[in-house]
């Protein structure tokens, strides 16, 4: 029986040797986090054979038999073919099985921004580190990753206002405004604001479990964040300010944050009538 957690013993190597190749390339730890799953989530569902001997029929069969969601569908649609384009490259195969993939379109999320009374009361029942969490979705937008990252260091003090040093995806960086006394609370911090046990600081799932502990069902560490994109659309009517603040690289991206507010509607259509 083979350990879910590790890669079966045929693939181990070839596995192994490819997400160096990723760390190389600059990859970031989550990104190589996520295809290690996907690949060892493949080598013990095809722990009779080594990745040399995987036929493209064989790959179709195994990809066709997963009841996933569309995102994790092409999420490990990308990782298959990302190990194999490798494997090509490295002279380990003369071809790519996973090219017979179908290509999956990525969902188009709706906005689900988090109501104010369900995080005013997850903030009344949070302990001072897992309330700042909160605050840094819900008024700053941050995503998990950039939360867990925050550190004193990251406040900027421009005299009449705060801001605040995102560390986003990829490496990007962007700057945020944020509220004086939540500014305030992460200068106290002197270091990382949520440090881990072995001195960096904690990783995005502590984050995401912590906040999500204190929200009831179909509310996440994420909804915060489409809370902070619609309130800020409401305020300023540029989704291009949104989009920036958001760290997005796209604008379509961020209209999937964005749930227009009624107010706006009702305004149009008054200016609407003849």
């Amino acid at each position: 029986m083979p350990n879910k957690q590790y890669a079966a013993p045929a693939w181990r190597k070839e596995i192994e040797n490819y997400l160096a190749y990723l760390r190389a390339s600059g990859q970031r730890p989550e990104s190589v986090k996520t295809r290690s799953r996907q690949l060892v989530r493949l080598s013990n569902d095809l722990a009779d054979m080594t990745p040399n001997a995987v036929t493209p029929e064989l790959l179709l069969e195994w990809f066709e038999s997963k009841t996933w969601a569309r995102e994790t569908r092409r999420s490990a649609r990308d990782a298959v073919n990302g190990f194999y384009q490798w494997a090509v490259m490295s002279g380990l195969r003369v071809d790519n099985p996973a090219t017979v993939l179908p290509h999956v379109q990525r969902s188009t999320p709706n906005p689900h921004p988090c109501p104010d009374e369900v995080i005013r009361d997850a903030i009344s029942r949070a302990t001072p580190d897992v309330r700042m969490m909160i605050r840094l979705g819900a008024e700053c937008g941050l995503r998990r990753n950039e939360i867990a990252q925050v550190a004193a260091g990251d406040v900027l003090d421009g005299g009449d206002c705060y801001s605040l040093i995102v560390h986003g995806k990829g490496g990007r960086q962007r700057i945020v405004p944020m509220p004086d006394n939540l500014a305030r609370e992460v200068i106290s911090c002197g270091g990382y604001c949520f440090p881990g046990r072995f001195g960096g600081p904690v990783e995005a799932s502590y984050v995401g479990k912590r906040v999500g502990r204190l929200m009831p069902n179909g509310w996440s560490c994420h909804s915060l964040r489409h809370r902070y994109a619609t309130k800020l659309y409401a305020e300023t009517r540029d989704i291009l300010l949104v989009s920036k603040l958001l760290g997005h690289t796209k604008v379509e991206t961020t209209q999937a944050y964005v749930a227009i507010p009624a107010i706006g509607l009702r305004e149009t259509m008054k200016a609407m009538a003849v």
